[in-house]
């Protein structure tokens, strides 16, 4: 296919395509095999267009990768958790149970498998695919933006959901094209991204919570939660 404009676009189609693809059949062995899948379309994209394997997304096995990915994880399972956190102590969520050690340990090894392959299969289609096209042809902002919004769009079931849904996944958009900027790799991004997604299932899973408002001040507390981080970052980038 090589690097021009119509392989740019035809390579996305590809991905985007398989990536939905399951939301319309929603079967779990369908949903399985196609996020799973989704890696080895990625796979044939980049030899397509030149790249070597899925270094060309900015997963490269660097000296630094499993230290990213640590941190990564980490950051997202904290941010999230302080939303959580925040949610409850505002009263506008109220624990109602929390499951055994047992049944955590029991329920987490696929916990781990349903949420790993969707979070690196978005972190390609919208970070790791466009900086690799991208990077060199647009300034940093722009860019940064760009991924964001493409990252919103993605979620093409929730465009109509409350501003507040939209608000958190652009900040969180931000958040995570602003260190693929910042590292040159996918690996920081896939982390916190997997992280975020790892305590937004456990959070439903392992601890039992009861809304008791009719807004949507728990989402807008996860938006300042990502803002938050995301401040972090940028301040860490100008020191």
């Amino acid at each position: 296919m090589g690097k021009s404009f119509f392989s740019f676009l035809a390579g996305f189609a590809i991905l985007f395509s398989v990536y939905h693809f399951p939301e319309f059949f929603p079967v779990f062995w369908i949903m399985a095999v196609f996020k799973i899948g989704f890696l080895l379309v990625a796979l044939a994209v980049a030899r397509l267009q030149g790249w070597r394997g899925l270094g060309g997304y900015g997963l490269g096995l660097q000296n630094d990768w499993v230290q990213h990915l640590l941190k990564g994880l980490l950051a997202g399972a904290i941010f999230f958790s302080l939303s959580v956190l925040a949610s409850v102590l505002l009263g506008y969520e109220q624990i109602t149970g929390v499951a055994s050690a047992g049944a955590i340990l029991q329920q987490l090894p696929l916990l781990l498998l349903m949420t790993v392959f969707p979070s690196i299969a978005e972190d390609i289609l919208t970070r790791g695919y466009l900086y690799g096209h991208l990077a060199e042809k647009m300034k940093p902002a722009t860019w940064v933006l760009v991924s964001a919004l493409v990252y919103v769009l993605n979620h093409i079931w929730r465009l109509s959901d409350d501003p507040s849904v939209l608000t958190y996944l652009f900040i969180l958009g931000l958040v995570l094209a602003l260190v693929v900027w910042q590292t040159k790799a996918l690996w920081l991004a896939f982390g916190i991204h997997w992280g975020a997604n790892i305590a937004f299932e456990a959070s439903h899973s392992f601890l039992k919570t009861r809304s008791v408002v009719t807004h949507h001040g728990n989402t807008w507390l996860l938006a300042i939660s990502w803002l938050l981080l995301f401040l972090l970052l940028a301040y860490g980038q100008k020191k």
